[in-house]
């Protein structure tokens, strides 16, 4: 919002176009106090001056941005892209002579796809600062590769040639912490958002909460001044830096669809607010909580209020432990629920969920302070909402099962010819024989498996699965072009059960010959 954060911004800015000698600048702190929003601010200001050199914006539960598998070739296709720096060519030279670099480490693809290509640059007569922006660094899965990407950002500081500077952002996890100790202090320097001023957070905070109070107002035809300056002083009080808190209070009121239901939702908040305001992340989940409960009417029947939460923790479970978003529709297949049934438990939650009007679009958090919310019993104390992960992870596991062997077959895009490309395949026939709930399963199948912590053996669900479908699945994995994860998954499986007794058994007609290549 215009007007906010002011003070974390020209610190960012004075750094990017200062003589610091540091090349990295980390700007940490607790969720919700507003890091990606500053990340998202810079990266378009810098994106509108054709500075923005590239970004990569992780995000837990978000399929490929959650890991750093493409991370490196993901900057280094931005790199190529970026007009104003006209590094195509070089990136491209160093792809021909690394024919195999997707394959390679991240440090390999670090070093030749970015360092190398940026060390031989040759600038023109341009003397711009170029911009790097990962956000969310704590939200990648894999602890150990945020250790490797901090050891590796620091050497394009070596680059003499061209000027760039990589902003991060994240909480102050343990890895992350560990590796900036690690780094030389010339290379970075840091900030701690939620160490600011208190009287500048609760200016910020103030500006948000009267901008959708008076919308609020408005809509609701409500009177100008409300919810008046006691109550908007109140309310920034609870919000406790945290923007996320104050975010979260602006959806969850204006979605009451009436003058009424607004007032009452807000004094909600008000009376279940009131307590120890000392603890910022206690009193975001005391929201999380209000937020909850006000899903459920208060005239059900107690029998009915313990289906209500019980389709709750399955649907509001399954959308924070998912590895990649689904839609409504897709998810519901998965759990084998009626989508009617998954938007009406729903309904209330707009809130805390971005629920798009079509179908068939994915379902997000707002923020993913609400999915550790959700999984930790010591946090959410509306113990009925507690989710129980390995048991979503074996509903989900036996969902993949049911939707993969109710679609999976032979030649299942009716090609009849085994020597077809993928790229020569129209990508709706793709998404028609495989839709999104089946490509999920495929992709996702055995994550969810180890997950549960579900002991597998011979005669059980993965045994019958392998028998029937192991090459009708890796035939799906090859049309969407994951040949290569069906392989990694074969692999994580067999180092965590016995499945390659599993698979020798596999269901193939004795009169058919077949090959996998793996290139």
């Amino acid at each position: 919002m215009p007007g906010t954060r002011k003070d974390a911004l020209e610190k960012v800015y004075k750094w990017i176009e200062g003589d610091e000698k540091s090349c990295i600048f980390w700007l940490n702190g607790w969720p919700g106090t507003g890091k990606s929003a500053i990340a998202r601010t810079v990266a378009r200001r810098y994106y509108a001056e054709g500075r923005l050199a590239a970004s990569f914006f992780f995000a837990r539960g978000g399929g490929d941005c959650s890991h750093a598998g493409l991370f490196v070739t993901s900057i280094a296709r931005q790199l190529a892209d970026n007009r104003a720096l006209k590094m195509q060519q070089l990136i491209c030279g160093s792809l021909e002579e690394h024919s195999q670099i997707s394959k390679q480490t991240l440090q390999d693809q670090w070093t030749q796809l970015v360092v190398q290509p940026l060390s031989e640059y040759v600038t023109r007569g341009d003397s711009r600062t170029f911009l790097v922006v990962i956000d969310a660094l704590d939200e990648c899965e894999e602890e150990g590769s945020i250790g490797i990407l901090l050891r590796l950002l620091p050497q394009v500081g070596g680059c003499k040639n061209v000027r760039v500077r990589i902003l991060v952002t994240s909480r102050p996890e343990t890895p992350i912490r560990h590796g900036f100790d690690r780094m030389e202090t010339a290379t970075h320097q840091g900030f701690v958002l939620h160490r600011m001023p208190t009287e500048v957070s609760d200016r910020d905070i103030r500006v948000y909460l009267q901008h959708h109070f008076s919308a609020i107002a408005a809509e609701r035809r409500l009177e100008s001044y409300w919810p008046g300056e006691q109550i908007l002083t109140t309310m920034v009080q609870y919000a406790q830096g945290l923007f996320i808190w104050a975010a979260t209070a602006c959806k969850f009121i204006r979605v009451g669809k009436s003058k009424k239901v607004a007032v009452e939702r807000l004094q909600t908040l008000l009376d279940r607010s009131a307590g120890n305001l000392s603890e910022p992340e206690r009193y975001l989940d005391e929201l999380y909580t209000t937020v909850l409960s006000a899903s459920i009417p208060e005239e059900y029947s107690e029998e009915e209020k313990s289906v209500a939460y019980s389709d709750l923790r399955l649907i509001l479970g399954s959308i924070v432990v998912l590895f990649s978003s689904l839609s409504v529709e897709a998810l519901s297949k998965l759990l084998h629920l009626p989508s009617e049934e998954t938007l009406e438990t729903i309904a209330e939650l707009h809130s805390i969920l971005d629920v798009p009007k079509e179908q068939n679009l994915p379902l997000r958090l707002h923020h993913d302070s609400f999915r550790s919310f959700l999984l930790n019993e010591n946090r959410c104390k509306e113990h009925a909402m507690v989710v129980n992960e390995q048991q979503l992870h074996l509903r989900l596991a036996r969902g993949c099962f049911e939707v993969m062997s109710s679609v999976l077959r032979e030649d299942i895009c009716s090609q009849r010819d085994p020597g077809v490309l993928v790229s020569d395949l129209d990508i709706s026939r793709i998404q028609e024989r495989l839709p999104q709930e089946a490509q999920y399963a495929c992709l996702y199948w055995v994550r969810h498996l180890l997950k549960s912590g579900q002991r597998i053996f011979d005669g059980g669900d993965v045994n019958q699965f392998l028998h029937e479908h192991f090459l009708h699945w890796t035939e799906a994995m090859s049309w969407l072009g994951k040949t290569s994860s069906a392989i990694e998954a074969m692999a994580l499986l067999e180092s965590n059960t016995k499945v390659r007794f599993l698979i020798r058994d596999c269901d193939v007609p004795k009169s058919r010959k077949f090959t996998i290549v793996i290139g």
